[in-house]
C-alpha cells in the first residue's frame, strides 16, 4: 500500500500543474481585449484553480481535496466565489444558480413556455484579473512550499 506521504506528494504535484495552468491561462488574457476570448479564458481559469479543491480521486478511489487552509484568509472571499462558479455554474447546471422560472402563454395556435433565469456577469468577473492573478500565484507559491518539505523527507 502506497504510503500517505507518497500519496499526497504525487496529488501536490499535480495541484501545482493544475495552478501554473490557471496562470498561464490568465497570462494569454493579457494578449486579448475581445470579451467573448476573455470571458471563455476565465472560465477556463475558474476551472483548472478549483481542480486542487473539487475532489480527485487516487487508484483505490480514495478522494482527496486540497484543503481550504491553504488559501491566505484576505482572499477566502474570491477563493469562495471561485469555486461557487466552477460547482455551479462552469461544471454543473445548478439550479440554485441559475433559479430558473417559466411562465405558460396560450397562443392560437400552441402553448410556449419562455423561461427566464440568472444570468452570469463575466464582466466583474474580468474586473478581478489582477486579485486572480495574486490568488493563482499564491497557491502555487504555497504548493512549491509543501513539496519542497515532503522532497525533504524523501
Amino acid at each position: 500500500m502506497e504510503k500517505d506521504i507518497e500519496r499526497q506528494y504525487k496529488f501536490y504535484r499535480l495541484y501545482r500543474m493544475d495552478f501554473e495552468q490557471a496562470i498561464h491561462t490568465l497570462k494569454i488574457m493579457k494578449r486579448y481585449k475581445k470579451k467573448d476570448v476573455r470571458f471563455t479564458l476565465l472560465r477556463a481559469f475558474v476551472i483548472s484553480y478549483a481542480c486542487p479543491f473539487s475532489g480527485n480521486k487516487d487508484n483505490l478511489n480514495k478522494n482527496h481535496y486540497l484543503e481550504a487552509k491553504f488559501v491566505p484568509k484576505s482572499q477566502s472571499k474570491l477563493h469562495k466565489e471561485l469555486l461557487n462558479l466552477r460547482n455551479q455554474l462552469f461544471a454543473h447546471t445548478d439550479l440554485t444558480f441559475f433559479n430558473p422560472k417559466f411562465a405558460k402563454w396560450t397562443t392560437k395556435k400552441q402553448n410556449l413556455f419562455p423561461m427566464s433565469f440568472r444570468g452570469f456577469d463575466y464582466n466583474k468577473l474580468d474586473a478581478k484579473f489582477p486579485k486572480l492573478l495574486k490568488l493563482a500565484k499564491t497557491l502555487l507559491m504555497t504548493i512549491e512550499d509543501e513539496i519542497t518539505t515532503i522532497e525533504k523527507t524523501f
